[in-house]
């Protein structure tokens, strides 16, 4: 028999989308902007059409460390090298606003340093159907935008853009923010609206875990399991989605 795949990464969402989070950092799939589009990040497929949006180290030589904040949906990444560590924490917002769940398109990163000094790399490079499309890339004051995809994405960040559209390392000395939506932007506070989302995000799963009728038998791995099957619902219709990704293979040639 085959050996079977494994797929080591996390995965986020709001019951709008879904993003695959690798170990590495790099989100490799997610599509925007229903369940069933092409993606924006594809690496899990193709890693030459697939684009990228990835926060690593200068150093190759790393380990990592990939952990939910307890009884959430928000994920947590922990990179170590020889010079130091740091966390990338990725969530989709989703709580509870002016009488209705706010789910936006819009994936939140943000990137900690833990100890040392450590040289780190952004890329963002999204791509549209399915590889086929590059967009085109400009920038303002402290956003990139890329258009030529179904919508406009942007990225907003506290990162140099040159940082970004260079390829550059940086060195991470206090807390960066990177927030990517699609068509709407996000016309507020950065590192305020950041925090404010992630304990808003971090409170309602936390509340919605407390909700859900799970027994104390393995009740740690039932509520885990509740919050990812939660994520996989597409909130308009109230259905769940055979598959967060699209036919990959159990196993080698299957």
């Amino acid at each position: 028999m085959s050996e079977r795949h494994t797929y080591e990464m996390g995965l986020v969402g709001n019951c709008s989308y879904l993003g695959y989070i690798n170990k590495d950092t790099n989100v490799d799939w997610m599509c925007w902007p229903r369940f069933d589009s092409s993606f924006v990040f594809g690496g899990l497929l193709d890693d030459e059409k697939g684009g990228e949006f990835s926060i690593r180290p200068r150093d190759t030589d790393f380990t990592s460390h990939q952990y939910y904040i307890q009884n959430t949906n928000v994920l947590c990444t922990e990179i170590t090298t020889e010079k130091g560590s740091y966390r990338v924490t990725d969530f989709a917002p989703r709580f509870f606003q002016h009488d209705r769940y706010y789910k936006p398109l819009m994936l939140v990163r943000k990137i900690e340093p833990i100890q040392g000094e450590v040289q780190v790399r952004v890329r963002c490079r999204p791509t549209g159907d399915y590889g086929e499309i590059t967009p085109n890339t400009y920038q303002g004051s402290n956003h990139i935008q890329y258009q030529g995809l179904e919508r406009s994405l942007r990225l907003t960040t506290n990162i140099s853009l040159s940082y970004i559209a260079e390829d550059q390392f940086f060195v991470l000395n206090e807390a960066k923010y990177l927030v990517l939506t699609f068509g709407q932007p996000m016309e507020a506070s950065l590192a305020g609206t950041v925090e404010e989302f992630q304990k808003k995000t971090v409170n309602y799963w936390r509340k919605w875990a407390k909700s859900t009728s799970i027994g104390s038998f393995y009740q740690s791995a039932v509520i885990r399991s509740a919050l990812v099957l939660k994520i996989h619902q597409y909130e308009d219709t109230g259905a769940i989605i055979a598959a967060g990704t699209t036919s990959l293979p159990e196993s080698p040639g299957s």
